[in-house]
């Protein structure tokens, strides 16, 4: 039988939505396995003084869960 979770994560970039997202990807996979999907829960930009764009992006990252016997303790 396999079990799922989903964390809702928020990531940000000064470039695009995209690479907000991909910096939840990455940081995200430094410690879960078994990442499936990504749901955009909102979408956001913010415009500094200066005129700069900060992308920021909500999330929620659905992976699966490893069987007891497969963790690493």
């Amino acid at each position: 039988m396999n079990h799922g979770k989903s964390n809702e994560l928020i990531g940000t970039s000064g470039l695009s939505f995209e690479d907000a997202l991909g910096c939840i990807l990455q940081r995200a996979n430094k410690t879960l396995r078994g990442v499936h999907s990504m749901e955009v829960v909102s979408k956001t930009v913010t415009v500094a003084a200066g005129g700069e764009f900060e992308y920021r992006v909500r999330a929620l990252l659905k992976f699966a869960m490893s069987p007891p016997d497969l963790l690493h303790l």
